[in-house]
């Protein structure tokens, strides 16, 4: 097999944030975790970046760290809450589990990365929404976390993303970001292409990066029996996040992207990746992905077998 072209390397590097401990995976944190070690030494380690490891599981995750390489990296999902006072008090446990972490092990782990859905109250209007952003922000940035932001999916979700999103572009000076929820185990829990177009569209024009989680385990966009519904596709979504970065589409060229369900559509060549007339240099894809960054699957195999099946890999 030849070596991927450096078009696809600059597209898929880092990638993947493993998930091994969520649905539909649901494996044991040491099953998840000895397989994050084990895929350090694979030839497609390129593509892959953090640990998804909750805050309330770090304990645990110390006891299972001897033995392990120098310098793993992680992202941690925080507990969250049901009120902003329940939210920062628990915001101050998660950094307590971080901290011990730290102290454990020293440079042997690099906890950069923070991710956690504000409360549905505290997104009702953009101040209340900036207020508990900018707080809980200021706190994770001085323990050098960057940190991504979800807004609840749902009934009003698109309301409670944009407020969410009004506060980060206040905020875009920060180590912030916009956290959006691709997918799930059930078919409500995708959201549909208009909206993913319109938080790729507007967290492009407010200049802060985004991040996805769920529902991204294959490339191109698909029906999927076992959820009875279809699947967003990391080429289609990521594609779409790049070009839009580089060329100015309006939502609804994007849409289009996300929508597209032949793999040949997305071409990556000596030159860069493309989409039918669109395109984004080998050279300005590194720098596209610092708008779309990564994305948490909790198979790193899947995506690989597919990309295989492509001829990609």
């Amino acid at each position: 097999m030849t070596a991927p072209k450096t078009s696809f390397q600059n597209f898929m590097s880092r990638i993947i944030d493993y998930a091994g401990m969520y649905p539909p995976a649901n494996l044991s944190l040491e099953d998840a975790f000895k397989n994050f070690v084990d895929y350090q030494d694979s030839p497609d380690s390129w593509m892959l970046s953090r640990f998804v490891v909750p805050a309330k599981k770090l304990a645990p995750l110390s006891d299972l760290m001897a033995g392990s390489p120098d310098g793993l990296t992680f992202t941690t999902p925080g507990r969250s809450g049901s009120t902003a006072d329940e939210f920062l008090a628990n915001l101050n446990l998660d950094l307590a589990d971080i901290r011990s972490l730290r102290e454990a092990h020293g440079d042997k782990v690099v906890v950069d990365m923070f991710e956690v859905a504000l409360p549905s109250s505290a997104l009702h209007d953009a101040a209340t929404a900036h207020d508990l952003v900018k707080a809980s922000s200021d706190l994770l940035n001085k323990n050098g976390l960057t940190v991504f932001f979800e807004a609840p999916f749902g009934e009003g979700w698109q309301t409670r993303a944009e407020n969410l999103i009004r506060a980060l572009r206040k905020l875009k000076d920060r180590h912030v970001g916009f956290k959006l929820r691709t997918g799930g185990v059930t078919a409500d829990a995708f959201p549909s292409t208009e909206q993913v177009a319109w938080a790729i569209a507007k967290a492009r024009d407010s200049g802060i990066p985004m991040k996805c989680t769920a529902g991204l385990h294959h490339p191109i966009r698909h029906f999927n029996e076992s959820v009875q519904t279809k699947m967003h596709g990391f080429l289609n979504v990521f594609g779409a996040g790049l070009l839009a970065a580089e060329n100015g589409l309006s939502q609804e060229q994007i849409q289009s992207i996300l929508e597209d369900e032949d793999p040949k559509s997305f071409i990556f060549d000596e030159t860069g990746f493309a989409w039918n007339d669109l395109r984004v240099a080998s050279s300005g894809i590194a720098k596209a992905r610092q708008f779309a960054t990564s994305f948490g699957s909790c198979s790193f195999d899947e995506p690989r077998e597919d990309l295989r099946g492509l001829g990609l890999l």
